[in-house]
């Protein structure tokens, strides 16, 4: 699922879709550079008669719609959305949007601001993986505005900030929380002024997060 940054042009017409919604590169990872498209479909040979069995793999492959909160049981995470952000979760990763996210194709819808806010969960071995590649965020034709520890609701976490594109037009923000093996990734990309004007309601969202048996990202890896 690797992606070139520098072939990514981020404009209000851009479909986003599941597939490599969130692949990310550098020390940490660059989200929503590259969509594709995911099959969320799922076919009658991987059903079995099992009607708990049925409904557990229908769940697991159906997106859910998502508004006004997301909660990842699998490591305590929660979070409130933005007001008025509506989006899905396909496979622990969700996806929210002042547009809204089309549950059958993953688009953003034809109304509203055109950022998207994806959340994914980690394995630390996965983001350790990551963390080599970090000295390419320049040669993708990125810009660090920001790379710093920050708390956030009483949680360690870390901010990266960067500007790509030829005007360094295409804004991404990412935050990095650790609970012990894996780290919980909160991030927003979107364009120049529209980007702007949601920037601190991303922010407002990310101050609600709390996680059950957080860790220090610092000493993760």
């Amino acid at each position: 699922m690797n992606f070139n940054l520098k072939n990514y042009a981020f404009s209000e017409r851009d479909g986003m879709h599941l597939s490599l919604v969130i692949y990310m590169s550098g020390i940490f990872f660059l989200l929503f550079a590259s969509f594709g498209m995911h099959n969320i479909g799922y076919s009658q040979e991987n059903q079995t008669n099992s009607n708990s069995t049925s409904l557990e793999f229908h769940e697991r492959n159906i997106p859910q719609n998502l508004n006004e909160t997301y909660t990842n049981p699998s490591v305590g995470f929660h979070i409130l959305l933005p007001g008025s952000w509506n989006g899905i979760n396909y496979q622990n990763i969700a996806m929210v949007s002042p547009a809204g996210v089309h549950s059958s194709n993953g688009n953003l819808g034809p109304n509203g601001d055109k950022v998207l806010m994806v959340i994914e969960v980690l394995n630390v071995s996965d983001y350790l993986d990551q963390k080599k590649e970090y000295s390419q965020v320049k040669n993708n034709g990125c810009k660090i505005v920001s790379d710093k520890y920050v708390t956030i609701n009483k949680l360690d976490g870390q901010e990266l900030f960067l500007q790509c594109g030829a005007n360094n037009d295409n804004n991404i923000v990412n935050y990095f929380f650790a609970s012990g093996n894996k780290v919980i990734v909160v991030g927003l990309k979107g364009s120049g002024s529209v980007f702007d004007s949601n920037l601190d309601k991303f922010r407002n969202s990310v101050s609600t997060l709390s996680i059950d048996k957080p860790t220090d990202i610092r000493k993760t890896g």
